[in-house]
């Protein structure tokens, strides 16, 4: 049983794998057993997920941008809880201009995976002084392609891609544009509107 109690959590991870021609991404969505600090209900603390946190993770699972439900990309079409590295997640995106954008984005490493979960009653393990915990059992509400992941550990495996011809590349104003803001960011320059 969900515990209505919890509010849907979203912690950031790393995209592994794209696959143009099959518009998949494979990614490990929430790594088992690293720890980082998170902001839970508005203080720090230090959390983890236990390798039976996803056990027997199913059910529709939807992908979109930065949390946003409102710009839906794709869904999720295979899920590994089982992956000694954490829940491994297959994506398919979209054939959208925003998917088109998150495709390149992932392939090129600027974009990694954040989940969002819920935890079951009794699905957490606290420490004494209540600075950390260790998520034991989650519901996957869903996956959002996002630039700053919170686990290291989360990451892209693989961007795949058929023995086809590459795709002809078009214009992706907007791509370009957050690729450039991302450059300016890690420069320390701000760019005029």
């Amino acid at each position: 049983m969900i515990d209505t109690d919890h509010p849907i959590e979203y912690r950031k991870a790393s995209t592994l794998e794209v696959r143009h021609a099959q518009r998949t991404i494979e990614l490990i969505a929430a790594p088992y057993d690293e720890v980082v600090e998170v902001e839970y209900r508005g203080r720090w603390i230090t959390e983890s997920f236990d390798r039976e946190a996803f056990a027997g993770v199913h059910g529709e699972v939807t992908v979109n941008r930065a949390h946003d439900l409102e710009q839906p990309l794709g869904k999720v079409v295979d899920l590994h809880p089982n992956d000694p590295r954490g829940l491994r997640a297959e994506l398919k995106i979209s054939r959208t201009a925003a998917g088109n954008d998150m495709l390149e984005l992932a392939d090129d490493g600027l974009l990694s995976a954040s989940v969002a979960f819920r935890v079951f009653a009794g699905g957490e393990q606290w420490s004494i002084d209540k600075r950390s915990r260790k998520v034991t059992r989650a519901k996957l509400v869903h996956i959002a392609l996002t630039g700053d992941p919170a686990y290291k550990g989360a990451k892209v495996l693989a961007v795949r891609t058929a023995d086809q011809p590459p795709p002809v590349r078009t214009a992706t104003p907007n791509l370009d544009r957050i690729r450039l803001e991302m450059m300016a960011e890690k420069a320390g320059v701000t760019l005029d509107a």
